[in-house]
């Protein structure tokens, strides 16, 4: 079988990527975006995050990821909500019983036009009245105000619930609570800001960088760059433009084998790939990543839910001999 021409190769790896981010994202298929959050929702939730005022009230800045465990993997999760005149705010939530997440922290933002001394209560909706956070603002508390909703979170996505439902009571407001607030406004539109994390099983074989010579037969690196706009993603996949999709390829002669890699990874199974549709490779070549790095996204998930991970392993950096 002859190998593929270059058009047939660029498919071949453009649904390669696919696959392997939807499956990295326990998503079936590519979300379909029928109700896009207001852009100007989005930029104002990001805004505030990420200059500063994130994580406020002694919880620190929302920040990017601190070094973790390999086998730990990161979600920034900003849910916007549907309201109702009764003051209740629902908020449409996925995730997968059989992953064991962790929530370090949870915050429900509001932006509220106080005229007066009130008292502002969030409850669980249908539940008993348990309160899970309140605050107090004076008649200069107009602008954006955060309630922590630990251990609440937890305890939500330890079950099957997909839908959060908060219902929000005020001491002193006249007529109700979404008096106060801009409901009409694309850019105040109510959200939930969660950070967790999800705890993935197996283990992983250490790894050793061996960088190689690109002008030679030898095991080394081959880049390809795949643009989201180019496939139709950038209306789900906010950031970044595009993904990095390198792999293995090349000889490994006897004075070589034996250099640690990794054995078994997404990157293995693009080399498989590559090799069993006749991309030229060498022929007993046992080339394989020996230094990765994450893969950032920020993404909408399929309840519109903007939502920011840091996908291990998805980047080779370097390739050396197994």
């Amino acid at each position: 079988m002859p190998p593929l021409e270059p058009s047939a190769e660029k498919a071949f790896l453009v649904e390669v990527a696919k696959q392997q981010i939807l499956q990295k994202l326990n998503l079936s298929e590519r979300p379909n975006i029928t109700h896009p959050v207001p852009r100007m929702a989005v930029a104002n939730a990001l805004r505030r995050l990420h200059m500063g005022k994130g994580w406020t009230d002694g919880m620190g800045h929302f920040s990017s990821w601190e070094k973790t465990e390999s086998d730990e993997q990161g979600y920034e999760i900003i849910s916007f909500a549907e309201t109702e005149p009764s003051g209740l705010l629902q908020f449409q939530l996925t995730h997968t019983k059989d992953q064991a997440m962790h929530v370090l922290k949870a915050q429900l933002w509001l932006h509220l036009k106080a005229h007066e001394n009130i008292t502002i209560q969030i409850y669980v909706a249908g539940e008993p009245q348990v309160l899970l956070g309140q605050q107090q603002l004076g008649s200069q508390g107009s602008g954006w105000h955060t309630f922590s909703l630990m251990p609440a979170l937890q305890n939500f996505f330890e079950h099957e619930d997909k839908t959060l439902r908060l219902e929000l009571h005020c001491e002193g407001c006249h007529p109700n609570i979404m008096s106060l607030m801009a409901t009409g406004s694309n850019s105040h539109q109510p959200f939930l800001v969660v950070k967790a994390k999800i705890k993935e099983l197996g283990h992983r074989v250490a790894k050793r960088s061996l960088s190689c010579d690109q002008n030679s037969d030898l095991c080394c690196r081959k880049d390809y760059y795949v643009n989201f706009r180019e496939i139709g993603w950038n209306d789900w996949i906010f950031k970044p433009e595009g993904y990095q999709i390198n792999y293995c390829m090349g000889e490994c002669p006897m004075h070589l084998a034996g250099v640690p890699g990794v054995a078994a990874s997404f990157h293995t199974t693009v080399f498989n790939l590559v090799k069993a549709n006749n991309i030229p490779i060498a022929g007993h070549s046992c080339c394989v990543p020996t230094q990765r790095r994450a893969l950032s996204l920020l993404y909408f998930d399929p309840n519109s839910n903007l939502i920011k991970t840091d996908i291990p392993d998805m980047v080779v950096d370097a390739c050396g001999c197994s």
